[in-house]
């Protein structure tokens, strides 16, 4: 009677699995078939443009790039961009460190890209662009709603050496202007008054991590009695090179956290290089601190390594990662958000120093800068 039993519950469950393969299977055909359609559907359409539209139609490939936006437009993340060949070979020299700069900050505004910060004394500024300016193309590149802010950035970008035709509207004139692009600077350092070591971080690429390490490394041996580390204007970049660099100030443990789209968590720890670990430590951030620099002010912060100074940054708690198509485009899209090693997600908020402190730019003094010297050497043991 009990192998009777068994072999019916073995008989089931064959009958079940079997069932469950096919469902499967007809879920399967089902879907590549809507999908098989939806791409024969894109093509039809465009074929019918270009073999029957009575006026002008764009070239094949400007139709393509015009459906791939359509679809990034849908998904509405700002970060989330087509990087056509000319932006996307930009976008392996910028990674790599070898972009030139003009001083130029944009943010969208009211539907225009507007030139929001003009550094004095820098290409953009001395060729006669200003605050306020709006962008209406880069180097024959028109810039429109539909262009992404990665693409913006990356066309301001460019070979040192070269000038950037930056063409703008200013109330009803329309202007143009040649800056010439220089070196990116990545890691600048000094010595302050009071035994204060200095170092200035602008960017996470690739090649960061040597630099910030070699300055590190000089400023340490003239035996400081602190360190300000400066994140304000730092653009941000990878997150590997954070976790390199935030491993130089952070002995061991969690530094931060990607979280997927399925939940899944990647931890960044350090990786036992701290060669400043000991070191009274300030961290500087504003509202131009970015990504991978708010990152580093969060695990400084929240490890309780050092102070952050400054004003709340940005707010951009996600990672981009980029993928190679054809045609040598870059599509660019969102596939994380980061997190401190407490968990929290900063995205959209920004990070909120710990002791809140201004830069008044109508005046030639760097007030945060000399709010970090004097709280260092107040609170500095004897």
């Amino acid at each position: 009677m009990k192998s009777a039993i068994s072999k019916k519950r073995t008989t089931n469950l064959l009958i079940l699995l079997l069932l469950c393969a096919i469902w499967f299977a007809i879920g399967w055909l089902a879907c590549t078939w809507r999908l098989d359609t939806e791409v024969k559907l894109v093509e039809q359409v465009r074929r019918v443009l270009l073999n029957e539209h009575l006026g002008q139609v764009p070239t094949s490939r400007a139709l393509s790039y015009a459906a791939i936006r359509g679809m990034l437009r849908e998904i509405g993340d700002p970060h989330t961009a087509l990087l056509e060949p000319e932006v996307s070979r930009r976008f392996q020299a910028d990674f790599a460190g070898e972009s030139g700069v003009i001083g130029l900050f944009t943010e969208r505004q009211g539907g225009h890209m507007v030139a929001t910060v003009v550094f004095p004394g820098e290409p953009a500024y001395e060729a006669g662009v200003r605050q306020g300016d709006i962008i209406l193309s880069i180097d024959g590149v028109a810039i429109d709603e539909d262009t992404a802010d990665a693409e913006v950035i990356l066309l301001v970008r460019g070979p040192v050496g070269a000038p950037a035709h930056i063409q703008v509207q200013r109330g009803d004139e329309i202007l143009d202007f040649y800056p010439v692009r220089h070196e990116r600077p990545i890691v600048s350092s000094r010595m302050l008054p009071g035994g204060i070591a200095y170092v200035a971080q602008y960017t996470f690429t690739s090649n960061a991590g040597p630099k910030m390490k070699a300055a590190l490394e000089e400023l340490l041996a003239q035996q400081p009695k602190a360190l300000i580390w400066d994140l304000r204007s730092n653009g941000g970049g990878s997150m590997d090179t954070a976790q390199e660099i935030l491993s130089y100030f952070v002995k061991d443990g969690l530094l931060f956290m990607a979280e997927r789209n399925d939940g899944k968590l990647k931890r960044y720890v350090a990786t036992g290089d701290a060669i400043a670990g000991d070191i009274p430590l300030v961290v500087l951030v504003s509202g131009r601190t970015y990504s991978a620099a708010e990152t580093a002010a969060v695990t400084i912060g929240e490890r309780d390594r050092g102070t952050v100074i400054g004003d709340t940054t940005y707010g951009k708690g996600t990672i981009q990662a980029f993928y190679p198509l054809a045609g040598n485009a870059t599509l660019q899209t969102t596939v994380a958000r980061w997190l401190g090693p407490s968990g929290t997600w900063y995205g959209e908020r920004g990070v909120s120093p710990e002791i809140a402190v201004s830069d008044d730019e109508g005046t030639a003094e760097d007030e945060v800068q000399q709010y970090a010297v004097e709280y260092l050497l107040t609170n500095l043991a004897p």
